[in-house]
């Protein structure tokens, strides 16, 4: 891997994908409802690791010199989080992600402020709002609609605090200047947020940045303790801060050189009807239900906009390989740091056999005592709800990406 200028915003990580060729440019006619999201799928299914990330640019009905171009794969190989990271994408293993990833943690490097930005290079205010002048895509037969927030971050701010989150939470296209933000108030980061709007009863300023630096993007769809903000993660896994600038028309800092921002505000009491949508475990989520719903005030972006998505199915998939990333090394700190298990050696979240979150197998060091080994299995089984529904312990003669392995050791150890 060359040696090459760092990463500073979508475009920048698009070049050097190029340059590693680890870009494919789709130049064939797509069209935006369901055929774009099938061909990522099969993509997906017959490359498995080695899929390319895909550049769209002749979607139906997004002719330039409108916005007409759609970005998708970033994340679907192991060797480009490697890439992202700085490491060599052929000979680093999963186990080094999650230890750099351990390792910058321990210092957070927060933001710094501009004063002009990219993504302010044209501004739509008042009836020029249309969200759909982007090629938004069409997923499923059964979504409840076009789906706009799928690689992306969510930002919003708590109004005692100053604490900024960053969160990757699905957005559907209500109409051109109304979007529905699946979330709970009480339920995950920005719904903490919520509680306090609510609680004022006053609206709650949101801004969602769409094509942003690679590491941004990652932590959002990470589980980052409350009150920390992703911006300093990010900043921490790029060795140098995130370069922000204040919202046009909400008071956010937002990501200067994003492709878009959408600016808004969610109204107390202002539900409308959200979903399905197909999710990673291979089903649709939640039946359709009411869900909060943004009232966008302005879209921002850059000449040219680059429209970042991804499709959230079955495992593996874009999603399950940054979940894995993000949460192996989150559950390893928490048994070996904060319950002080000894012997463990690496948690995996099994991938291919239960899309992610419903298996999960420890590794344990050879004639570790009993009760630190039921202490590990509670402490994973137990750390994040239901994710843990089916939690082994193994040692590390098993390969824990082998099923075959795993259910060997259940029936001939245990």
């Amino acid at each position: 891997m060359s040696n090459r200028e760092t990463i500073e915003d979508l475009r920048s990580w698009l070049t050097w994908l190029e340059e590693e060729e680890h870009l494919a440019h789709v130049t064939e006619r797509v069209h935006w409802d369901q055929e774009l999201s099938g061909i990522v799928r099969r993509t997906y299914d017959i490359y498995g690791d080695a899929s390319p990330a895909m550049l769209f640019e002749n979607i139906e009905d997004y002719e330039a010199p409108k916005p007409n171009k759609l970005f998708i794969g970033q994340f679907r190989s192991y060797s480009r989080i490697c890439m992202m990271l700085g490491l060599d994408p052929v000979e680093s293993t999963r186990r080094d992600i999650g230890l750099v990833i351990k390792e910058r943690l321990n210092t957070l490097v927060p933001p710094v402020t501009a004063t002009e930005a990219p993504v302010h290079d044209v501004v739509d205010t008042g009836d020029a709002i249309n969200v759909l002048k982007f090629p938004v895509p069409y997923f499923h037969d059964r979504d409840g609609g076009r789906y706009v927030g799928t690689m992306h971050a969510v930002i919003t701010k708590d109004p005692d605090s100053g604490w900024v989150n960053l969160g990757m939470y699905r957005v559907m296209v209500h109409g051109p200047d109304e979007l529905g933000i699946y979330f709970r108030p009480g339920r995950q980061h920005i719904g903490l947020h919520s509680l306090k709007y609510l609680e004022r009863n006053e609206p709650m300023p949101v801004a969602i940045a769409i094509g942003i630096d690679p590491r941004m993007t990652f932590v959002a769809a990470g589980n980052i303790p409350a009150t920390t903000s992703e911006y300093d993660i990010a900043g921490s896994l790029a060795g140098h801060p995130m370069e922000v600038v204040q919202g046009k028309t909400v008071d956010l800092p937002v990501p200067a050189k994003a492709e878009i921002v959408i600016e808004g505000f969610v109204h107390p009491d202002d539900w409308k009807v959200e979903g399905p949508f197909g999710e990673y475990p291979g089903y649709y989520g939640e039946v359709p239900d009411p869900s909060p719903v943004m009232r966008v005030t302005a879209v921002t972006r850059r000449r040219d906009a680059v429209v970042p998505s991804y499709i959230s199915q079955v495992a593996p998939s874009e999603s399950s390989v940054i979940k894995r990333v993000a949460y192996e090394p989150m559950f390893l700190r928490y048994l070996r740091e904060t319950m002080s298990i000894k012997g463990v050696k690496k948690v995996s979240m099994h991938e291919p056999l239960s899309g992610l979150l419903r298996v999960t197998v420890v590794t344990i060091e050879k004639d570790t005592p009993p009760t630190e080994v039921w202490r590990a299995l509670n402490g994973a089984a137990f750390f994040k709800g239901d994710w843990g529904k089916i939690t082994i312990a193994v040692n590390d003669d098993i390969d824990v990406d082998s099923p075959d392995a795993i259910l060997w050791a259940m029936a001939y150890r245990s």
